[in-house]
C-alpha cells in the first residue's frame, strides 16, 4: 500500500552523486566511506510523507516503498537541487571579498557566508575571486539508496516524533499521553538554548 501524505515514518539512506557518498544515516557507510561527520548521531530520520523536507525526486519515490525493503532511485537534477544557475556565480575583487568575509581564509573550495547567502570559493585568480552561491548539489545526478523503517502510529510516539525533527532529542526528553492529553517533559537545556525558541514554534505548526 503506498505511502500517504500526513504519515510520519523513519528512514534510513545513503546518498551519492559520481560514486561518492555525500549524506546517510547509517553510521557503519560513513565509517566505510570515510566520511564519519564528528559529533553527528548515525540513526534513521523521521519525515513526514508530503511535507517537501527531502528533495522531490526521493519524496516522490518513496510514496510507493514498502516498509523494510531497500530501495535504489536516480533523481536527475531537476527533481534534486536543480540544475546550476550561471546568475548564482559572482565575480569580485579580493578587497570586496575580504571586506565582506573578513574571516575568509581564501582557498578554493572554502565553504563562506555573504551577506547571508551560503557559498563555495571557486576560483581565485590574480585580484579577482569567483563565489559561487549554487547549492553544492546543483547539476547533480543524484542516487539514493533507501529503506522506510517503519511508519509512527503511535500517539505518544507521533507526538515525540515531531519534536526530534525540529529539535534533538535526550534521555530527559518525556512525552506521555493520557486521556487523550499529552504531557511533555524538556530538557533543562531547553531553558537556556536560542534554538529551541525558534524550534518550538515549528514543532506547533506541524
Amino acid at each position: 500500500m503506498p505511502l500517504k501524505d500526513g504519515e510520519i515514518i523513519t528512514l534510513d539512506y545513503e546518498g551519492r552523486t559520481d560514486g561518492i557518498l555525500f549524506d546517510t544515516t547509517l553510521e557503519k557507510v560513513a565509517k566505510k566511506e570515510d566520511a564519519v561527520v564528528e559529533n553527528r548521531k548515525y540513526s534513521p530520520i523521521t519525515v513526514v510523507v508530503g511535507e517537501g523536507r527531502l528533495v522531490p525526486g526521493l519524496e516522490n519515490n518513496l510514496k510507493q516503498a514498502k516498509i523494510g525493503k531497500a530501495t535504489e532511485v536516480t533523481i536527475a537534477p531537476e527533481e534534486a537541487y536543480g540544475t546550476r544557475d550561471t546568475k548564482l556565480i559572482e565575480t569580485m575583487s579580493v578587497a570586496k571579498f575580504r571586506r565582506v568575509c573578513p574571516d575568509a581564509k581564501g582557498y578554493v573550495g572554502e565553504e563562506i557566508t555573504m551577506d547571508g547567502r551560503p557559498g563555495i570559493l571557486a576560483n581565485v585568480y590574480g585580484s579577482r575571486v569567483r563565489v559561487d552561491f549554487n547549492p553544492p548539489l546543483a547539476g547533480k545526478e543524484l542516487v539514493f539508496k533507501y529503506t522506510v523503517k517503519s511508519i509512527v502510529k503511535k500517539p505518544v510516539d507521533v507526538i515525540h516524533s515531531l519534536f526530534t525533527m525540529e529539535y534533538p532529542a535526550d534521555e530527559d526528553f518525556e512525552v506521555k499521553v493520557e486521556k487523550g492529553v499529552a504531557q511533555i517533559k524538556l530538557p533543562e537545556r531547553t531553558k537556556f538554548d536560542v534554538n529551541w525558541f525558534q524550534a518550538k514554534y515549528r514543532v506547533v505548526a506541524a
